[in-house]
């Protein structure tokens, strides 16, 4: 990593930041559960995709498939019929099933809490892990995926030397200690809905961004609507 970030801003990013979510943060169901099972296929179906194609096609395939047990015993072909409006449902539902089958043999249908167990299941990541061990079994586990990285690439300067700045284990680092460690739940789902309605990737809306007064996106006018924040 390279480039110096200004750590003086973290405590008021994570203060800033939560009282933003406060008043705009997104509800979606797999937010309002803490089952593993649930949060894993939210993870996995959300993959690539957005949260508003997967709200209903998440909820029908729960209904159809409700615990480890019925999903290994899924028709590969009834799962990509479900899955179609997400796309790639041949993967998916390749995976899927197996991810059923491994549920059921290694763990007799439960989902592991620790990250050793998670990563060795069928098409779950560093980011699918974190998210169960954070929403579902309320661990202090921070999850950093491109949008993250967008983020705290804008306010704090960060410069990866990894070709992939996600699996940077410096910038993973400072995503934990800028974490406030009693609510770190509360802030990754902040940062996800922050990096969708403030943060976007094209055409950020730095005038609305709470953050713009230390930012050092908006600092180097980076983008012409913050240079033009107060007109806009």
């Amino acid at each position: 990593m390279s480039g110096h970030p200004d750590y003086s801003a973290k405590e008021s990013f994570s203060s800033f930041l939560l009282e933003w979510w406060e008043k705009n943060k997104r509800d979606f169901p797999w937010r309002r559960t803490s089952d593993p099972y649930a949060v894993l296929i939210a993870e996995l179906l959300l993959r690539k995709t957005t949260a508003k194609q997967v709200e209903r096609v998440y909820i029908a395939f729960l209904a159809r498939y409700p615990n480890s047990e019925s999903l290994s015993r899924a028709s590969e072909a009834e799962i990509e019929e479900l899955l179609k409006p997400l796309g790639m449902e041949h993967r998916r539902a390749k995976l899927l099933v197996e991810l059923g089958k491994a549920l059921l043999k290694k763990h007799k249908g439960s989902v592991p809490d620790n990250m050793e167990d998670l990563l060795q299941l069928p098409g779950v990541g560093a980011y699918a892990a974190n998210a169960v061990l954070c929403f579902a079994y309320g661990k202090n586990t921070v999850i950093v995926d491109t949008n993250a990285v967008r983020v705290f690439q804008r306010v704090f300067g960060f410069r990866s030397k990894k070709q992939r700045p996600r699996d940077d284990p410096a910038l993973w680092e400072f995503a934990k200690s800028i974490a406030p460690s009693d609510r770190v739940r509360e802030f990754n789902f902040a940062i996800i809905d922050f990096a969708y309605s403030i943060c976007t990737a094209k055409k950020p809306r730095c005038h609305l961004c709470p953050m713009k007064s230390f930012c050092d996106y908006v600092k180097k006018g980076t983008n012409e609507a913050c240079m033009n924040a107060e007109e806009l």
